[in-house]
């Protein structure tokens, strides 16, 4: 479901780019003229949200957006002409773009004070200007023409040069690998529809305007990207990746009045962390939260330590209690299976469950909450594995007890 969201805001910003892009000629000229000057508008915003965050790879990636509107402006503008800079100047800056969005993804993110990591950024901004400025003077004209061999020939349409089509599709094929190797991460999937972004712009050919639309769109996706991702950190729990206590506080903000909340704790967890270390533990945890995360009808969150929520909306206890029952056989049917030296452990992991719902009375998520809680205590003290109702009544509390397969032997 998270993928999915990301996907969607990525997918309406990238067709409404090269929708957009194709209207640029009727748009009026006082918006043409300036036109060029919005990526450098989208690229402040973008490196403040990554100084900010601290984040050196979407901080190089702005830049080198930056950097290539703003070289293309300054030599078309200048003496050097306009012929100089879209016949030898662009073919070259459209193979050094996707290869250095490829050479700043690939560096590891160390933020923006790593002195060892900065001194090789700027060696490598460097190599780059020499090598520049040495294809421009010292390099002869017909070998820098076959950098704007066309992929095809005579169109009037598709404009991208060979050299550059080729770099691009390399990116991209290695951007695809690192998504592939890592947990999802929102800044590698930006930087993959910047990268499609930038091959459309540029395989419309030279034009300032269109590369400017294109560069402003990518580094938009980037800003987002890494809003997202911050807000994905501050409420995802690093090690199960489900939902946070905070995001869960906040969940509390949208439930109406009809609701059930189920407190889960890991039986005798203290014991994996004692007899069999952390590591163990961690394991544990992550089995345990991958059940609870396909929970159907509700939300799973990480509450703290080896406790979990889970919250049902618009439900009653009647409806949710096959779900729950369902959970709680699934997890103890897992088998666990890890080496503590060079012995082989096998082990079943229980799960206790206290759960409450909502009613005209009773309809303050944290009061249902502390309620489900009880429910919890309860369960553990009537030897665990088990689900426990606590149902409020105004002058009572009543307890309904759902006893697992254990239990009842």
């Amino acid at each position: 479901m998270v993928v999915l969201k990301h996907y969607t805001w990525l997918i309406i910003l990238s067709v409404f780019a090269i929708w957009s892009s194709t209207k640029i000629s009727s748009w009026p000229e006082s918006i043409q003229g300036i036109l060029v000057f919005f990526p450098y508008v989208a690229v402040a915003l973008g490196l403040f949200i990554a100084l900010w965050l601290n984040r050196i790879q979407p901080v190089l990636i702005l830049l080198s957006l930056g950097c290539f509107n703003a070289v293309l402006f300054y030599f078309s503008s200048s003496a050097f002409g306009l012929d100089l800079t879209e016949e030898t100047l662009f073919p070259v800056l459209s193979i050094l773009l996707p290869l250095n969005i490829l050479l700043w993804i690939f560096l590891p993110e160390k933020g923006i004070f790593n002195k060892r990591l900065n001194s090789l950024v700027v060696l490598i901004f460097l190599v780059q200007t020499v090598l520049l400025y040495w294809l421009l003077i010292g390099v002869p004209e017909e070998w820098l023409m076959l950098l704007s061999v066309p992929v095809v020939q005579s169109s009037s349409i598709i404009l991208l040069s060979f050299s550059a089509g080729i770099m691009f599709l390399l990116t991209l094929f290695f951007i695809v690998l690192k998504m592939n190797q890592s947990s999802f991460k929102i800044l590698y999937h930006a930087v993959f529809v910047v990268l499609v972004l930038m091959l459309v712009g540029v395989g419309q050919g030279f034009n300032l305007n269109t590369l400017a639309w294109f560069s402003t769109f990518s580094a938009i996706v980037l800003t987002l990207a890494m809003i997202f991702e911050a807000h994905r950190i501050a409420y995802t729990d690093e090690l199960t990746g489900i939902l946070g206590r905070r995001a869960l506080m906040e969940h509390f903000l949208g439930l109406g009045k009809k609701y059930v909340i189920a407190m889960i704790d890991i039986d005798h967890f203290k014991k994996f962390n004692d007899e069999y270390g952390h590591d163990v533990g961690d394991e544990v945890l992550r089995r345990v939260a991958r059940v609870l995360d396909g929970v159907k009808g509700g939300s799973a969150f990480r509450y703290g330590g080896e406790e979990f929520t889970i919250v049902f909306a618009n439900k009653t206890v009647n409806e949710v209690m096959e779900e729950l029952e369902y959970i709680r056989r699934k997890v103890e049917s897992g088998v666990i299976e890890f080496r503590v030296g060079l012995k082989s452990i096998k082990t079943n992991v229980t799960i206790s469950i206290g759960a409450a719902q909502s009613d005209i009375d009773f309809n303050v998520a944290k009061d249902v909450l502390k309620l489900a809680d009880k429910g919890l205590f309860e369960a553990k003290l009537a030897g665990r594995n088990q689900i426990i109702v606590r149902e409020y009544a105004i002058s009572s509390s009543k307890v309904n007890h759902y006893k697992g397969s254990k239990s009842d032997e």
